[in-house]
């Protein structure tokens, strides 16, 4: 058995640069961590059968390959050219579809998975493109290059990616004490809505709209530089203000980036006076927003008292791990 734990990510600054049809004009920016939540994805051969075994929300025994239901799974085992005798699965420790990158953190996984049981070695640019080119170019769900960038390298990370789609990766230091500063004033609540990110980020290709777009992002490009600056110092006050600014700009983009129940929750929590700002995560439309507290103590009785769920959050600084 190989079981590889692979973080999810949040974006801070930048999110959507990403996508092709901004960086292609444009280039991207932008700043992501990983943090302490986890796909987990586990492979094994089965010694006594020829089937294939996919272990997920449900169970599936398939006699080939073309009969392997789950996409992900099947064009993964194509590509490392393994049809039978075996065993492959995942679960999560919170919920998919939540903007958190599941599907990335997944793919690169179970691409892991497979180098080590081919006992193989790939780069970590090699390993995100090529989990970039199943999930992009071969299943054909929309986005960008950030998810499998950040579940890969691990930590917080500030991506360049130019015109012709080459990017570049570099750490972005912080003392372990401004770390314990951003726990203590991070956490994420859970809107209790899912989407299909891809949906949403198609909706923004559309050409009576693409002009409007692409003059968002670069505000959302913009506030890359002041959100580095703001984590170096340290200085949580500004970056809940920049969230309020990013989330105001993104509404923007598509109607199905919010609704009114998230703009009513949103106004819920700020009404409160006691968090500096935050944002929605991913594409939008539901999932999880971050969100900055003034006293974490008091934010965390107002979240009970209203019946919010919530969950706080530390930085994880590795990515994809053999952990078995």
């Amino acid at each position: 058995m190989i079981i590889y734990k692979t973080p999810y990510r949040i974006p801070l600054a930048g999110g959507g640069t990403d996508i092709d049809f901004y960086y292609r004009k444009r280039g991207g920016k932008l700043i992501s961590f990983t943090f302490d939540q986890y796909i987990y994805t586990f492979l094994s051969r089965r010694p006594l059968d020829e089937k294939i075994l996919v272990q997920t929300t449900r169970s599936e025994f398939s006699e080939s390959l073309s009969k392997v239901k789950h996409n992900t799974i099947k064009e993964v085992l194509k590509y490392f050219k393994i049809n039978k005798k075996v065993q492959i699965g995942t679960f999560s420790t919170i919920p998919t579809k939540s903007g958190l990158g599941t599907s990335s953190s997944q793919m690169v996984g179970f691409i892991n998975n497979f180098l080590n049981l081919k006992k193989k070695r790939m780069k970590l640019k090699e390993i995100v493109k090529l989990a970039y080119k199943i999930e992009r170019k071969i299943i054909g769900d929309d986005g960008g290059w950030q998810d499998q960038i950040t579940a890969a390298y691990g930590g917080i990370i500030k991506i360049n990616i130019n015109k012709k789609g080459n990017f570049i990766v570099n750490k972005i230091k912080i003392s372990k004490k401004k770390i314990l500063k951003f726990e203590k004033h991070f956490v994420l609540i859970f809107t209790e809505e899912v989407r299909r990110s891809s949906k949403i980020i198609s909706k923004q290709r559309k050409k009576n709209n693409i002009d409007k777009v692409i003059k968002l992002y670069d505000k959302l490009k913009q506030k890359v530089p002041i959100m580095e600056r703001a984590l170096k110092k340290g200085d949580v006050k500004k970056i809940g203000n920049i969230f309020d600014e990013h989330w105001k700009i993104k509404r923007n983009l598509t109607k199905s980036i919010s609704n009114n129940y998230l703009d009513n929750l949103y106004v819920k929590l700020m009404k409160s006076n006691l968090f500096h700002g935050g944002k929605i995560i991913g594409a939008g439309g539901g999932g999880f927003f971050l969100m900055v507290c003034k006293n974490k103590n008091s934010s965390i009785n107002f979240l009970k008292k209203e019946r919010i769920k919530y969950t706080n959050i530390k930085f994880e600084f590795n990515g994809s791990k053999e952990i078995y």
